[in-house]
């Protein structure tokens, strides 16, 4: 079912947008950086940025990877993955098909989150 018309996926997917917003700006704010400050080596505007921290503009996952490897910050610490246990095989192959549909500089950026995600676990 698409996620825009099912009402609970959505208000999910909302919910997890604040969250994400509200774990990067206490990042922030515990690096002691303002927001020009904390988008400088980001290349970010800082108006675009507190839309992103207030959760009213949801962040790129590319975005998201430039802040993690910019400041060090292991994704889950800022993002909530919630996963069922599924069959190993079946997960693969959907895995394939989904990369399958990349390009190269897709595969790239796939390659280094997962790679991240493997040194972090």
């Amino acid at each position: 079912m698409n996620q825009n018309r099912d009402p609970a996926k959505k208000k999910s997917a909302d919910t997890q947008v604040t969250q994400i917003a509200a774990k990067l700006r206490k990042i922030r704010e515990r690096k002691n950086l303002t927001r020009e400050q904390f988008c400088e080596p980001l290349n970010e505007n800082s108006e675009y940025w507190g839309l992103i921290e207030r959760g009213v503009h949801p962040i790129s996952l590319s975005k998201l990877l430039q802040v993690c490897e910019v400041y060090h910050i292991p994704i889950e610490d800022v993002v909530k993955l919630d996963y069922q246990k599924q069959d190993c095989q079946q997960l693969r192959d959907e895995i394939t098909s989904l990369l399958d549909d990349c390009d190269c500089r897709q595969l790239e950026v796939i390659r280094k989150f997962i790679s991240d995600i493997a040194l972090s676990l």
